[in-house]
């Protein structure tokens, strides 16, 4: 159990950093439902994500789109790492990209799988 429920936190953490930190890949789908739903949210703090999974049931078809792409590319690293997370990033808190940073700054001795799937 301990462990689903810190896979599900990994997957919120690394789903957050790919919408925020991604820059023009993530913006784009989503930008009208941010600016629609989220203006007054500062970005990089977790607030634009809070706002967008409070507004789910009315985001764009483009942007559910999106947001399910990031899930599964988040489920997939976070089943892929999960070890190496546990391993390198037991004390870092997900959100904000930090289980990704935390990943970075071990990529050379993240397991053979684990690397493959980080740096897709």
């Amino acid at each position: 159990m301990a462990l689903g429920r810190s896979m599900q936190l990994v997957v919120a953490g690394l789903m957050g950093a790919v919408v925020v930190s991604s820059g023009a890949w993530a913006a784009p789908p989503c930008v009208d439902d941010i600016q629609k739903f989220c203006a007054s949210s500062p970005a990089g703090d977790g607030s634009i994500q809070a706002c967008l999974k409070s507004h789910e049931a009315e985001l764009s078809a483009d942007c559910k789109a999106h947001v399910d792409g990031i899930r599964k590319s988040g489920q997939q690293l976070a089943a892929m790492c999960v070890w190496d997370i546990e391993r390198f990033c037991p004390d870092v808190a997900p959100g904000g990209g930090r289980i990704l940073a935390c990943l970075q700054q071990n990529v050379d001795s993240l397991s053979p799988v684990c690397k493959e799937q980080f740096t897709r």
